[in-house]
């Protein structure tokens, strides 16, 4: 988010912010929120009114709030967009992987890459009816016996097991009793 999205959205929630608030919250110095402000003014984005020689309200002002409102739809269409990108990738990802291993694992977490992982192993699924994937939470639900050639794909920086350490490569593959099994962590490959 840019600043002067901040300082509009902290001004359309509390009039009374103060310049010392705003600057906290940008981590930017308290000149540099002045002259942005200053600079938000000029371009009627927000009004200020001196309420006594300390004290300042600022308002958003209908031009403000509809630069606010064009910020937010710009942000989150880029964020869409990278969203998006991001799951075509791991489709493509997942054809390669496709082509190469007999089975594929891949482990769920409970953050927002491995929604985006869900979503594109769902998509690649429905319409490779034949791809071997295997959707699961957890390493102990991982059984690669019969299999030549299976991987692990994950997003997960730390991978857990049950109520153990956190644990790496080698752990797992000592887990799943399995020296074949391939490990790929999407967000190294990504």
């Amino acid at each position: 988010m840019d600043n002067e999205y901040i300082i509009m959205s902290e001004v359309s929630e509390n009039n009374n912010v103060t310049q010392r608030e705003l600057s906290k919250k940008l981590g930017v110095s308290v000149s540099t929120v002045n002259v942005l402000m200053n600079k938000m003014i000029r371009e009627g984005l927000i009004k200020m009114t001196q309420v006594s020689q300390k004290q300042v309200f600022y308002m958003l002002t209908p031009v403000g709030m509809m630069e606010k409102a064009q910020k937010t739809v710009r942000y989150l269409k880029g964020h869409y967009r990278a969203i998006y990108e991001t799951k075509e990738k791991i489709k493509s990802i997942l054809d390669g992987l496709n082509q190469e291993n007999d089975i594929i694992y891949v482990l769920m977490g409970n953050d927002e890459m491995s929604e985006i992982l869900s979503i594109a192993t769902h998509e690649y699924k429905s319409k490779n009816n034949k791809a071997n994937i295997v959707v699961v939470q957890s390493i102990v639900d991982i059984d690669v016996k019969g299999y030549e050639s299976p991987i692990l794909l994950h997003v997960m920086l730390d991978i857990d097991i049950v109520d153990e350490d956190v644990m790496n490569e080698d752990m797992i593959k000592k887990h799943v009793d399995n020296s074949n099994l391939k490990i790929m962590n999407l967000v190294e490959t990504l």
